[in-house]
């Protein structure tokens, strides 16, 4: 088996199962919380905007609509 290497602290670990690495890709809970706490704050981010084109076609293909209340056809409690 090779090596892996945690995403967050670069330790070398084994690739094993669920019960010998619960926390994967991570080493530890620590790591994964890590990993969180850079996403909730803003450092990962996906810097593409968004087409125009893109957003009509996903739209176009969308069976419901985006917002609840944007549906014409549904009754007010």
């Amino acid at each position: 088996m090779s090596s892996v290497r945690c995403p967050i602290c670069q330790r070398i670990m084994d690739p094993r199962g669920p019960k010998e690495w619960p926390d994967k890709p991570f080493c530890s809970k620590r790591c994964r919380m890590v990993d969180l706490g850079r996403w909730l704050g803003g450092t990962y981010r996906i810097d593409t905007p968004l087409a125009k084109e893109d957003l009509e076609t996903e739209l176009a293909h969308s069976s419901e609509p985006a917002v609840p209340s944007a549906d014409p056809h549904r009754e007010e409690a």
